[in-house]
């Protein structure tokens, strides 16, 4: 057997180890095919900043896998090199004193308490003791978080240098973290100070904060993130295909692919790393390679779902994933229970496992569905309640 180190064994045309797709939850693609109103909402934001301005909050609101984790973590990064501050927190329920929250908000944002101008800055919260940036506290964990970023915001407009703060997952923690974090944002948005907020989470979240009407709700700017057309998939595979080496994807394959994926970015990032890997011309990709790239994707697919399957819980949780499945992987409580022959009182356990382990969320009062495509049908095919897949 020839050593790879010395002779490289290749499956297709083109060299893996050059591959520029992507596949993996939160990782950035190589191209966003579809998201342009996605990114030009986001430049708005990184344009205003590096003016001095104050932006409006955006929220990026999508079901797992359609990219927003990838769109904040790129837009990071093209907000560093714009020369602004950038920091990133992940909400947490389980963060209930919102102690890794501000800490990381400290730590990021230190840098600014040594800035220009910072000696002249009234702080409401913030100072350095022993060399550390602290946050005295305000009465409560949130009026000291909301606080803290006020006091950021404020030596930002001192320093002249704005500030991008992107929060993952806020579905999370919107009572712990994200009102707080809103109200500050509402505050120093009258100040015109530059600070920069964009938020992602599921299709419902923030949906209680609106509803409630309060007037740091109005600046906050929802963008929906759904599943990519047929253009957006064209874009997201041919591009590279384009830019890396100069070679053209014919539209069968296209067709393969929006077939294949349903236009899940996931799933469209993970066809397309097939297809360079397996490639039989490095000018062309054919519709014999997507033959065979859609046998490694489907492995790959399988694989996913076994993973997620393996989080579902035993007993009730089990009757109530497959249940919702079969109603479509989307219904009302009230059809689950009747399917099941629950009351809504002995099945509320079980519908706050699968949603505490990611496996559903609540896309309105009453009602539940799964957080990425594809997980009924594949439940309905393989049946893995009755050991249709490994358990």
């Amino acid at each position: 057997m020839a050593n790879p180190f010395e002779q490289p064994v290749t499956t297709g045309a083109l060299d893996p180890t050059a591959n520029p797709f992507r596949p993996g939850m939160g990782r950035v693609p190589p191209d966003f095919g579809g998201r342009e109103p996605a990114l030009r909402r986001a430049k708005h934001v990184v344009d205003q900043l590096t003016r001095g301005q104050a932006p409006p909050a955006v929220l990026y609101r999508g079901v797992r896998g359609v990219g927003k984790t990838a769109l904040l973590a790129y837009v990071r990064q093209q907000a560093r090199s714009r020369g602004l501050l950038t920091i990133h927190l992940e909400a947490d329920r389980g963060d209930a004193d919102l102690t890794a929250s501000r800490e990381t908000l400290l730590r990021d944002g230190a840098a600014l308490l040594d800035g220009p101008g910072s000696t002249e800055v009234p702080l409401a919260v913030l100072e350095r003791r022993s060399g550390h940036v602290v946050a005295r506290s305000a009465g409560s964990p949130q009026a000291t978080f909301e606080r803290a970023v006020g006091d950021l915001a404020a030596l930002a407009g001192a320093a002249g240098r704005g500030v991008l703060l992107t929060v993952d997952e806020v579905h999370e923690a919107e009572e712990t973290l994200l009102k707080p974090l809103l109200r500050a944002a509402h505050r120093t948005a009258q100040d015109d100070l530059p600070i920069g907020v964009l938020l992602s989470g599921l299709p419902a979240a923030a949906e209680t904060l609106f509803d409630e009407g309060q007037t740091y709700t109005e600046r906050l700017e929802r963008v929906e993130l759904g599943l990519l057309d047929r253009d957006g998939t064209a874009e997201a595979i041919r591009s590279p295909f384009a830019r890396e080496v100069g070679a053209e994807v014919d539209e069968f394959v296209i067709d393969a692919v929006q077939d294949g994926s349903g236009g899940y970015p996931w799933f469209v990032q993970l066809w397309g790393a097939a297809l360079w890997d397996l490639a039989g011309d490095p000018t062309r990709v054919r519709l014999e390679d997507a033959r065979a790239a859609g046998v490694e994707v489907h492995e790959r697919v399988e694989a996913f779902f076994v993973d997620r399957w393996r989080r579902v819980p035993s007993g009730r949780a089990t009757r109530l994933v497959v249940t919702l499945a079969e109603l479509g992987g989307e219904a009302e409580m009230s059809e689950v229970t009747t399917a099941l022959d629950l009351t809504h009182q002995a099945l509320s356990p079980a519908r706050r496992e699968v949603v505490d382990r990611g496996l559903a969320w609540a896309p309105g009062r009453g009602r539940l569905a799964f957080t990425v495509p594809g997980f009924a049908d594949w439940v309905r095919r393989t049946r893995p309640d009755e050991g249709g897949v490994p358990g």
